[in-house]
């Protein structure tokens, strides 16, 4: 990389005033550098059965009623900070197309400014459009490489992206402190409570109506389009997302342009309008900033929440992208280890090092590079005590119960209850009936499960915790079957009644089968590989038990040898002296054949929670903490394989950017 990276601020206004406005980028290491400006848009198991929830106690002899938690550390601290591999820019050419936020476009022109003058020999459009209008140029309309956003990206934006063959990834580069300003004439408002925002933007005409000792003058506005972030986010916190009274509301005037709003504001003594922090950092000496409900915005009031207009800022690509247009790679890696260096001097506030780690992670595993294993800050269990309520999946349950055994033998003082009822029922009994804290889960979250989620306040949060292979099973005492095809499996738990229906060879003795209940996220594996989603013939094939309690199926196949049933490895790792073990398409379940995907039935393995339940216990965040940190020396003596250091680190992820 080039030598020079931090930057002197005469150099950059000498850049602004000689410089256009354009950044350029390319796919291949160029062969022939040339000079390219910076082009501006004009446009501005369980191991017992559980009838009952199972209690891991804690040492002590009874857990307090409410949770109690040490006073240090209620929130634990930073990780380190995460190290991309280094790129120079000189090798990358080609054009980078980015388009979004008017807000983040100072931030996102600062970075390509200084990817350009380390040597990036391509061309670098952004586009000032606003958030709204980004999403849709990246996601539906699949124009530009980049988007920039001052708001989180929304469900049907993000499924936008899917359709069109892009799933976006979020990388959060900073944060803004919404600014609310008028002109330095204005003599007589320095502060404003959100409600009186309200009426200042919305319900009252005069200055009068909203403080008596304020001016009998119109107030005039001045607010970002619809299509910004900043539109969207002032509502959200002050107009609780309706934006009708404030679109209504006389004397508005709405650009997309934030230059256009600070000299309407200007203009007038009366005038007031709302936009990025960085707009008015550039004209702090002609405006004044108020305090919202008597808090400055701040480094540390936007970091600490109490602030009550900080939001945070994004940039938004995709995989498929980064890897179709190397520089685009390139730069978002060049974008995320140095605007440390450049946030606070364009004139916001950076995000912190969990949220940039989180985004750092991201581009990792997008780019396929080498990834180390994250390390999430370290707790000490001894600090929390509380309860902690656990309800799920019966294969995850005896790797929770593993973890939850050593968390409390590490010195937690609370209660751990883990309730074995499969993957559907703990989803209801944590989305639905928001009972418990986290969720055991042997199969991905559904659409409808996560939207009860949102609906009960709690939006889940995925954490990959291991790999299972699905285990077929015979007794011992069955001589006759040690593979079986996919296609073998859908006659044997479907459509023939006796072992010598699927191959003459066998038995014609009828066919016991023993399988997991529909509430179990096994079922719903099973029958999505084996019977493409429909369950309807094995649940109507003759001679067939159901339970979820995966002992009650271990025994079942023992009591005959013309017995089969499938359930989670770490069952019949328990009993491999009485069980034989099928290898399914002549692939034997081992870690390799499970991570390379070689084995038909391998699957992931979850366990889900949410950012409000883990700020609301904090036990909750350190033990999913300790959970994710300890997993892989665990695994495999459970039962399991582990997951990848990717499908770790992703889980980790979440969860940084969760506390």
């Amino acid at each position: 990389m080039a030598p020079n990276f931090r930057r002197l601020m005469p150099l950059f206004m000498m850049l602004a005033l000689l410089l256009p406005i354009l950044v350029a980028c390319g796919g291949a290491p160029a062969a022939t550098p040339t000079d390219a400006p910076v082009a501006q848009a004009t446009d501005a198991p369980a191991a017992t059965a559980v009838p009952e929830p199972t209690a891991v106690p804690a040492p002590t002899a009874e857990p307090t009623a409410e949770p109690t938690v040490a006073p240090e550390p209620t929130t634990p601290p930073a990780g380190d900070v995460i190290e991309l591999p280094e790129v120079n820019p000189a090798d990358y050419s080609g054009d980078i197309i980015i388009a979004g936020s008017s807000t983040v476009f100072p931030l996102t022109e600062r970075m390509a400014e200084l990817f350009i003058e380390d040597g990036f020999t391509g061309q670098i459009t952004i586009d000032s459009i606003g958030s709204g209008a980004g999403y849709e140029r990246f996601c539906t309309a699949a124009e530009s490489d980049i988007a920039n956003a001052s708001r989180p990206i929304r469900d049907t934006e993000l499924a936008a992206c899917e359709t069109s063959g892009r799933p976006a990834l979020e990388f959060r580069v900073g944060t803004d402190a919404l600014a609310v300003v008028v002109s330095t004439e204005n003599d007589f408002i320095t502060n404003a409570t959100v409600e009186e925002l309200a009426a200042i933007f919305g319900t009252a005409t005069n200055w009068s109506d909203v403080n008596p000792s304020w001016p009998n003058e119109p107030i005039q506005r001045f607010i970002p389009g619809t299509d910004s972030g900043t539109f969207d986010y002032f509502v959200e916190e002050v107009f609780e997302e309706d934006p009708a009274v404030m679109l209504s509301a006389s004397n508005t005037q709405l650009s997309e342009d934030d230059n256009v709003l600070v000299q309407g504001i200007l203009g007038s003594p009366y005038a007031i309008g709302f936009f990025g922090y960085a707009y008015y950092e550039e004209n702090a000496s002609r405006l004044n900033i108020l305090d919202i409900d008597g808090v400055e915005p701040t480094a540390e009031s936007t970091e600490d929440g109490s602030y009550p207009l900080a939001r945070p800022l994004f940039i938004f690509s995709a995989a498929n992208i980064m890897a179709e247009k190397p520089q685009v790679a390139a730069f978002i890696n060049y974008y995320l280890t140095f605007v440390g260096d450049e946030v606070i001097d364009v004139g916001y506030f950076p995000a912190s090092v969990n949220a940039i780690n989180a985004a750092k992670n991201r581009w990792l595993q997008a780019t396929g590079g080498e990834v180390e294993p994250i390390a999430l800050p370290e707790v000490n269990p001894a600090d929390y005590s509380g309860d902690i309520i656990i309800a799920g999946s019966s294969t995850v349950f005896p790797l929770t119960e593993r973890m939850a055994e050593l968390f409390i033998e590490d010195g937690f003082t609370g209660q751990i209850t883990i309730d074995s009822i499969g993957s559907g029922a703990g989803y209801e009994r944590f989305c639905t009936a928001a009972e418990s804290d986290i969720a055991n889960a042997s199969r991905p979250i559904r659409d409808t499960e996560l939207a009860a989620c949102e609906t009960s306040g709690r939006p889940a949060l995925e954490f990959r915790v291991g790999t299972d292979a699905l285990a077929v099973v015979v007794s011992t005492e069955n001589d006759f079957i040690t593979n079986a095809t996919v296609e073998e499996l859908a006659a044997i738990f479907g459509t023939a009644t006796n072992w010598s229906d699927v191959n003459p060879s066998w038995p014609n003795e009828p066919i016991q089968r023993f399988i997991p209940g529909t509430d179990s996220g096994t079922f719903d594996y099973f029958v999505e590989e084996v019977f493409e989603e429909d369950p309807a013939v094995m649940l109507s094939a003759s001679n067939t038990q159901l339970s979820e309690d995966d002992n009650v199926l271990v025994q079942g196949i023992l009591g005959s040898p013309y017995a089969i049933g499938f359930f989670g490895y770490a069952y019949y790792e328990e009993n491999a002296s009485r069980l034989n073990i099928l290898d399914i398409d002549g692939v034997e379940p081992t870690a390799e054949s499970t991570e390379d995907g070689s084995y038909p039935l391998a699957r992931p393995l979850f366990i889900f929670s949410a950012a409000n339940i883990m700020a609301e216990k904090p036990q909750v965040a350190a033990f999913i903490n300790y959970y994710l940190t300890f997993v892989g020396d665990e695994v495999v003596d459970v039962g399991y394989f582990p997951a990848s250091v990717r499908a770790i680190n992703a889980a980790k992820t979440n969860w940084l950017e969760a506390n």
